[in-house]
């Protein structure tokens, strides 16, 4: 029902060998070595020598082996506390977040990935967020408000992740945003109507049952070598404007 929950964190669909192809030891030996052995990882993850010999069956292959270790559903379970990747982040997301009016109401890990997820309620009915932790893309934030009683839209500060989605999800990356920000483009879709006034438990479990619908539907569809070239193309542009 709630489809729109918002977008799964990348450890959903782990672009796992981005290791594999980082940068080479400098010199023509190190280049050399880091080359063979990027070749023998990429070999015991199930690659042939003709999936190295072209960029279209690359890209292919990279798509199942990175869909075969989407897990067949996640539980969340409560923490009580949690070290976050970037506490600097956390922190300036956290105080943007109270400052909006949102307490905060539990830290959940979801198994088996280990992404944490901190639910931050609001007083108003059909409104809350989410920081989510996640190790491909690190502390985040997520604004989510209903638009009817089996319709809600989701906004996060983080940038296109190049992976397709199902027609009825329905998330926003909005890039590099404030939680204010946010919190503004979610109340621009909002609907008035009488809305009913959700509980933690009961925003957890449709959180949970949301990313458990689109695991299905991703171990149904696959990755697409496309999908995977668009996703390597555009962190791979990310990190060069970091530099």
């Amino acid at each position: 029902m709630y489809g729109g929950l918002g977008a799964l964190p990348n450890d959903m669909f782990p672009l796992l060998l981005y290791g594999v192809l980082g940068a080479a030891a400098g010199g023509i030996a190190g280049r050399w070595i880091q080359k063979w052995i990027r070749r023998r990882r990429l070999m015991k993850l199930g690659f042939s020598s003709d999936d190295l010999k072209s960029r279209e069956r690359f890209f292919e292959k990279w798509g199942q082996v990175t869909a075969a270790k989407v897990p067949r559903k996640i539980s969340f379970s409560e923490v009580t506390s949690h070290s976050w990747s970037n506490p600097s982040k956390y922190e300036k997301s956290q105080a943007e977040i109270q400052l909006l009016g949102f307490r905060r109401a539990g830290t959940f890990v979801a198994s088996p990935q280990k992404w944490v997820v901190e639910f931050w309620l609001s007083s108003e009915p059909g409104l809350f967020a989410k920081t989510i932790d996640s190790k491909q893309r690190g502390v985040y934030v997520e604004v989510t408000v209903m638009d009817s009683e089996d319709s809600v839209l989701s906004f996060e500060n983080t940038e296109d992740c190049g992976l397709r989605r199902r027609d009825r999800d329905r998330w926003t990356h909005c890039g590099l945003i404030s939680p204010a920000q946010l919190l503004e483009q979610a109340l621009q879709h909002r609907q008035r109507q009488p809305l009913k006034q959700m509980n933690l438990a009961e925003w957890v479990a449709e959180y949970e049952n949301s990313v458990n619908e689109h695991l299905d539907w991703r171990r149904t569809v696959g990755i697409s070598g496309d999908e995977m070239k668009q996703a390597y193309e555009l962190s791979k542009k990310r990190r060069s404007l970091r530099k």
